[in-house]
């Protein structure tokens, strides 16, 4: 295991304008979308779709499904990637 911290690089405008319009896309479609979340070691995933978006507070509402249904709030400065799955 690799406990050494990584570095997240800054995003452009164009890629920030990308990741929202997919996590728009999940919650007005009903898209489940898996996102990948910046962590300080390691980054993790999550697959669900969005419900909600706060863009004042910079705050995403994705709901989960697998063995248990559940959500997540996630600051949207944490997003890494968003693919539709």
């Amino acid at each position: 295991m690799n406990l050494s911290k990584h570095y997240r690089s800054k995003l452009t405008e164009n890629e920030q304008s990308e990741l929202f319009g997919r996590l728009l896309s999940s919650q007005f479609n009903n898209l489940s979308v898996n996102i990948t979340l910046f962590g300080e070691y390691e980054d993790r995933r999550i697959t669900g779709i969005v419900t909600g978006i706060d863009p004042r507070h910079q705050l995403i509402k994705i709901e989960t499904t697998g063995t248990k249904w559940d959500w997540h709030l996630i600051d949207l400065a944490n997003v890494v990637e968003v693919e539709f799955e």
